[in-house]
């Protein structure tokens, strides 16, 4: 098995996420459209061999359970969060992460996707994402510190192993767009900044214990198992903007267990039941979010009809 070829490297510096509902278009169109999508990046691969150019195609619960009579073990469809913080969930059938070191290919890529059923499909967000100078997120922080960096680390991480037989290699996917408030984040001294984050603005060096609040993004979004191990998730999230003022970050995790996201969030939200709520909060703003299965390449293959 092998996984889709975007999860496992690090992440390029600029990517397409486009999410969607089928509405008009049939099982087999979108077959035939992700058959072009593939052509297309196979080409621009030949073509501009040093491009990064990857993808990963995943499925939300509904739709999936229509493509293939079996469902990986833990797959669901997120859940609503009503706590000190409202989470909304915006159910999709479809995402594509579209990947590249150049913007034009992303493009060319979803170009090639959409050409022939734009009024077939119901798209819910075609979010142009990059790397934001040395990989920070628009609040002048580095994203993803914690992510594991070696292929070994990144596997055991993001995919589902041997045991789960025909979805081995396949991957579980969090999605969820957060609109940042900068005008409000950048009258914020940086001492007070790195207090919400737990984390130092410069170097991205987390901040001791006995001085980190209890409710700091990184302290709300930790994890750990009955063993006191964090229980890692893989991120390749990206930010977004106009200098309009829409900004933000597209988040994306794969992870080869959805209960450690749902309980991430529910630290986040203020409802795992200790009464406190992650502070970022106050100035980042979730606008969607819903789960995906990613298949491995072969079964995605066969449900295609690829093979």
């Amino acid at each position: 098995m092998t996984a889709q070829s975007v999860i496992l490297p690090l992440p390029s510096d600029h990517a397409r996420f486009i999410v969607l509902r089928l509405k008009d278009l049939s099982i087999n169109e979108l077959k035939e459209k992700l058959a072009d999508l593939f052509t297309t990046r196979d080409r621009l691969i030949t073509q501009h061999p040093q491009s990064q150019i990857k993808t990963a195609v995943a499925f939300g619960p509904e739709l999936w359970a229509k493509l293939h009579d079996q469902t990986p073990a833990g797959f669901k469809q997120l859940e609503a969060i009503h706590g000190s913080f409202h989470m909304p969930v915006v159910e999709a059938d479809v995402i594509l992460h579209l990947a590249s070191a150049r913007t034009d290919i992303c493009f060319a890529m979803s170009q090639a996707f959409f050409e022939g059923i734009q009024d077939k499909v119901d798209v819910l967000d075609e979010r142009v994402c990059f790397r934001h100078f040395d990989g920070r997120d628009m609040t002048g922080f580095i994203d993803g510190t914690e992510n594991p960096q070696f292929p070994d680390d990144r596997a055991e991480t993001a995919l589902l192993p041997e045991e789960a037989g025909i979805f081995a290699d396949g991957s579980f996917i969090f999605a969820q767009r957060y609109a940042h408030d900068l005008e409000k984040w950048k009258k914020l001294k940086v001492d007070t900044q790195e207090q919400i984050m737990g984390r130092t603005k410069l170097e991205s060096i987390e901040l001791d214990d006995d001085v980190k609040p209890a409710n700091a993004h990184i302290a709300r979004t930790v994890v750990e198992d009955e063993d006191g191990e964090e229980m890692e998730i893989l991120r390749h999230s990206l930010p977004y903007g106009d200098g309009r003022g829409d900004q933000g970050l597209f988040f994306i995790a794969y992870t080869k267990d959805l209960n450690i996201i749902d309980a991430m969030l529910l630290r986040m939200f203020g409802t795992s039941g200790d009464g406190i709520h992650d502070r970022l909060l106050h100035f980042v703003t979730p606008k969607d979010g819903a789960y995906y299965f990613a298949p491995s390449e072969e079964l995605l293959e066969d449900i295609l009809d690829l093979g």
